[in-house]
């Protein structure tokens, strides 16, 4: 009888120490929403909250707030999201985003991969075939020079990835987007230099042209760029206890 009362015991506080570290079970601890007023115009603004670090999962969250940032804002229905800003009240606001968050199902089905023991198996051109996305062609100036930066939000993921895959685009842009003014592996610079090789070949006689032509080249520019594959590579090394892939070489 002590056996499996003993037994029975450790059953609940396993499953009690799992629902604490489970992030699905603790949206509170981790996301925030805000109304906020931008001149005539009202906006809900989510965040990643820097965790307590009694919380098992503190670390990992606050390590990697950008991480956690895009899939907030890729992977969650924003539509829902902004209909909020109808409501008054701060905390009615935080309770209806809790209340979203936790009965999407897509969302709790990203968050809960990152605790899977078994690992997908992803090649570094499978994960450059994300991360170029993110570097981006703008526009054309009337001087006719490109308009280029690094995005999250207007990128060309939707258009060109047949199927989404959310750990490889947060890992990527929030590696990218950490490094645009490091010291080493400047992503801001590799950009730069990699728009000047647009100028090498004309690319259209107009704009239109030009920036089809333009945004895929510098697609293939930065794919074989050397200083984004050892920024990949390395910060996948530092954080793929995490992460729910293994990176292989191609």
């Amino acid at each position: 009888m002590d056996r499996i009362i003993t037994s029975l015991l450790f059953i609940l506080f396993a499953g009690v120490v799992h629902s604490q570290c489970d992030l699905t079970s603790n949206y509170e601890e981790v996301f925030d929403l805000k109304k906020e007023q931008y001149g005539d115009r009202t906006m809900m603004v989510p965040s990643v909250k820097e965790v307590p670090q009694s919380k098992c999962f503190s670390d990992v969250v606050n390590g990697n707030r950008q991480f956690f940032y895009y899939l907030l804002t890729n992977f969650t229905d924003r539509e829902e999201i902004n209909e909020l800003k109808n409501l008054d009240e701060a905390a009615v606001i935080r309770s209806e985003f809790y209340d979203l968050l936790k009965n999407n199902t897509s969302f709790n089905e990203v968050l809960k991969k990152l605790s899977v023991e078994k690992k997908d198996s992803v090649s570094m051109d499978q994960l450059l075939n994300v991360a170029v996305k993110y570097f981006n062609i703008k526009g054309i100036t009337p001087e006719g020079n490109y308009k280029a930066k690094v995005c999250g939000g207007l990128n060309g993921i939707e258009q060109t990835l047949a199927e989404r895959k959310p750990h490889l685009e947060a890992f990527a842009f929030s590696t990218i987007l950490e490094h645009l003014d490091s010291d080493e592996n400047n992503m801001y610079q590799e950009l730069v230099a990699g728009v000047k090789e647009l100028y090498k070949v004309e690319l259209g006689t107009s704009n239109e042209e030009k920036l089809l032509r333009a945004q895929g080249a510098l697609y293939m520019i930065m794919r074989n760029n050397e200083s984004l594959k050892n920024l990949l590579r390395s910060e996948y090394d530092k954080k793929k206890a995490f992460l729910p892939f293994v990176l292989i070489e191609s």
